[in-house]
């Protein structure tokens, strides 16, 4: 998604003063005599620029002096300077309605806002400078549900406008449950921008897709049909697609189990440290692809595997 660049110029009138004292015999018939700057539309050939303005149109006032109001200046000169040119960075998209939006700049929390009932956000950041830069964007939703981080980098260009739009955060997503038995109903659900189409994934040997619409307050619900998985451990992550055709990443991936107990923080502390971070997940990639590894091996299926590392993400403390 690439950012679209506008520019906008501002040119400003120069506030010359008018003279009409003093006027010279002879001034208004078109001849320039002694005493004269110019007289009607007889400039004597000067312009803006012959008396130390950047540009505009020079005209002549009615005591055949000079009238430099219409001239402009990009500063100095007795002209008015235009403002500097502000390098600016807008962030346009969708959430959830009312939703708390947070964006950071290269890991640092620059500014919150809140989307409107319709999900939609803009936000403004001013206090930028040109370079390259890393946003990321997350949203809460009515129910303190955190979407996933939502990050893209792009270059920033000084006294420019660069706006990215298009963004479409990924939807909240819980279960209301951890184990069930083979044939019992799992219930998705979640929080998107209104009327959107919620795919949903759950991973089995095969993946399984299911789809339903978020309401108008951007709910969605789906009583998921666990008979398909076999005993074991599974996940499930979903993503949508707005009315408006803007599609968004995967949500967080929740993990439940089907006839026995879901592997615990106990098991996903590799490190038994009492916490599940850096250091656990760390063995877990110096393990991945290791058959057989009891270790890091958290569902136990003889794989050190994404399966594994949605466990450890799952139970994750920090």
């Amino acid at each position: 998604m690439g950012g679209l660049l506008y520019i906008h110029n501002f040119a400003f009138a120069a506030s010359g003063a008018v003279d009409i004292s003093g006027t010279v015999p002879g001034c208004g018939d078109g001849v320039i005599q002694s005493g004269e700057s110019c007289d009607g539309s007889n400039l004597n050939g000067k312009s803006c620029s012959t008396q130390g303005f950047s540009g505009g149109i020079l005209s002549c006032n009615s005591n055949c002096t000079f009238n430099t109001s219409g001239c402009t200046t990009a500063g100095g000169g007795g002209g008015v300077a235009p403002p500097p040119a502000v390098t600016k960075v807008v962030l346009q998209g969708k959430a959830y309605p009312l939703s708390s939006i947070t964006v950071l700049q290269d890991g640092k929390i620059v500014t919150t806002t809140i989307a409107d009932a319709q999900a939609n956000f803009k936000i403004e950041i001013t206090n930028i400078t040109a370079g390259i830069w890393t946003f990321g964007i997350w949203a809460e939703d009515k129910e303190g549900r955190k979407s996933i981080t939502f990050s893209f980098t792009t270059s920033v260009t000084s006294g420019m406008t660069t706006t990215i739009s298009g963004i479409f955060l990924p939807p909240t997503i819980d279960i209301d449950k951890t184990l069930v038995q083979r044939g019992e109903t799992l219930n998705i659900l979640g929080i998107t921008a209104p009327q959107s189409e919620v795919s949903i994934f759950v991973r089995s040997p095969q993946e399984i897709i299911k789809k339903t619409n978020a309401k108008t307050d951007g709910t969605w619900f789906h009583p998921f049909d666990t008979t398909p998985l076999e005993d074991g451990f599974h996940t499930t992550r979903a993503k949508a697609a707005s009315p408006e055709g803007l599609l968004s990443t995967f949500s967080q991936t929740l993990a439940f189990s089907v006839g026995k107990e879901v592997v615990g923080i106990k098991k996903a502390d590799i490190n038994e440290d009492k916490k599940v971070n850096l250091v656990d997940f760390s063995i877990l990639l110096y393990n991945w692809g290791i058959p057989k590894n009891p270790t890091a091996d958290l569902n136990g299926d003889g794989r050190v595997n994404l399966t594994d590392f949605s466990i450890l993400l799952y139970w994750w403390t920090g």
